[in-house]
């Protein structure tokens, strides 16, 4: 029972820390998107860790012909503020050792809808989009782009 509890508290620790910046994450001014959208790919988040992540990922592309990653007018997660953080990646867990794996977007710090642009076409190698807690280092959701 004492070790079940410290597993707990350590737990809370970690999910907690997500609403303390502990690095910078860089992030452009918010992605104003305008016209009609073609979604192109889209998947449904997966909670991980006890989150309560929810909401859907989609690959859009806008009448200029730009990519974008959408997160749902409905996205959220118990800890948005802080480290939270949307990758693109070529599995369902984030391998942050292999370069080439994955791509980071930028910050997912409040609920709602969210718009990331991606630079130049996208990149087919890329199956998932990543709900990640930079500070803990734990998976938040995950979602396959069909």
């Amino acid at each position: 029972m004492k070790n079940l509890s410290m597993i707990l508290v350590l737990m809370t620790a970690f999910l907690l820390s997500c609403d303390n910046m502990s690095e910078e994450i860089p992030m452009d001014d918010p992605v104003l998107v305008t016209g009609p959208l073609e979604v192109l790919k889209s998947g449904t988040l997966s909670n991980q860790s006890g989150a309560g992540t929810r909401g859907t990922v989609q690959l859009v592309k806008d009448h200029a012909g730009k990519f974008y990653i959408s997160l749902s007018d409905n996205f959220t997660t118990k800890f948005s503020t802080g480290t939270v953080t949307v990758y693109l990646s070529t599995s369902s867990s984030l391998r942050l050792n292999e370069s080439g794996s994955f791509q980071l977007l930028g910050l997912a710090n409040r609920p709602g809808a969210h718009f990331y642009e991606l630079q130049g076409s996208k990149d087919d190698k890329f199956t998932h989009g990543i709900i990640w807690c930079g500070a803990a280092a734990i998976p938040f959701g995950n979602a396959l782009l069909e």
